[in-house]
């Protein structure tokens, strides 16, 4: 599968990402081959181990974190839909209250992205065998800052068995030739503001008018909580941040099965 990064990602270099890599394998090798925890609660030190891992990158940091992984035994879903999330969450609050600088939220969440990125190879649908449950195309609106939310989604579709074209705040023409060139089931737009609802509608528009064969279209994120009805506003054909009703609207059906093997 072609995937686009983000284009707001922040880039760090080679030597910045080494202990995020290194943890991720560790991470990985640790949860994939062992019966893991669900959620029930937040573990504290695990949330604050992350956030403190992240914002210094060090060896120390990280090694301390992979301690605290294996005493909570979380599964990589648990650590990449709840645990990431909610540290980068608490992060930009940080800053909203004065209690931590930009550049330590942008470092720092940079960090944790790499992070999302490099443990969701353990659920990559395009090179697994058991891939065949459908494409979607995700979308980042035009001038949309948030990247960390369609990532986790991205993660979540692929544990469904799902391939994932990613694309941020793509031209029309970009559009153009991703609907000529290949075959989606559905398109996935992620929106965070209600002042970017115009440009999503136009999006939803534009993209209806190329397809000769409809595909469902579903509107979600973070405006789910700002607006009572964002299909209603920009044309698209349902709305909701829950990704099972969203395969069940576009008319996937995701395998269990395959699900827990990748948990």
């Amino acid at each position: 599968m072609q995937e686009s990064q983000p284009r707001d990602q922040n880039h760090l270099a080679p030597q910045d990402l080494r202990g995020v890599s290194h943890f991720a394998s560790q991470v990985v090798s640790l949860l994939a081959g062992r019966s893991a925890r669900t959620v029930s609660e937040l573990r504290e030190p695990l949330v604050a181990g992350l956030i403190a891992a992240s914002l210094s990158g060090s060896r120390h940091a990280f090694s301390e974190l992979l301690a605290e992984v294996r005493r909570s035994r979380i599964s990589l879903a648990a650590l990449a839909d709840v645990y990431i999330p909610e540290a980068a969450r608490r992060m930009g609050q940080s800053w909203l209250d004065d209690e931590m600088s930009w550049m330590d939220v942008t470092i720092g969440v940079g960090r944790i992205q790499s992070l999302l990125r490099e443990i969701g190879t353990a659920w990559v649908a395009d090179q697994a065998i058991d891939s065949g449950h459908g494409t979607v195309l995700l979308l980042v609106p035009e001038r949309e800052q948030h990247t960390l939310g369609p990532m986790v989604v991205m993660g979540q579709l692929r544990r469904f068995g799902v391939s994932v074209c990613l694309r941020a705040a793509p031209s029309f023409n970009e559009l153009r030739n991703l609907v000529a060139t290949r075959h989606f089931d559905g398109v996935l737009i992620s929106a965070a503001t209600k002042e970017r609802l115009d440009s999503v509608a136009r999006t939803v528009q534009f993209l209806k008018t190329l397809m000769s064969e409809p595909c469902p279209i579903v509107v979600g994120g973070a405006v789910m909580s700002k607006v009572e009805d964002p299909a209603s506003c920009t044309g698209a054909d349902f709305s909701s941040n829950d990704i099972g009703a969203a395969l069940e609207a576009i008319g996937l059906k995701f395998d269990a099965s395959c699900v827990l093997r990748r948990a």
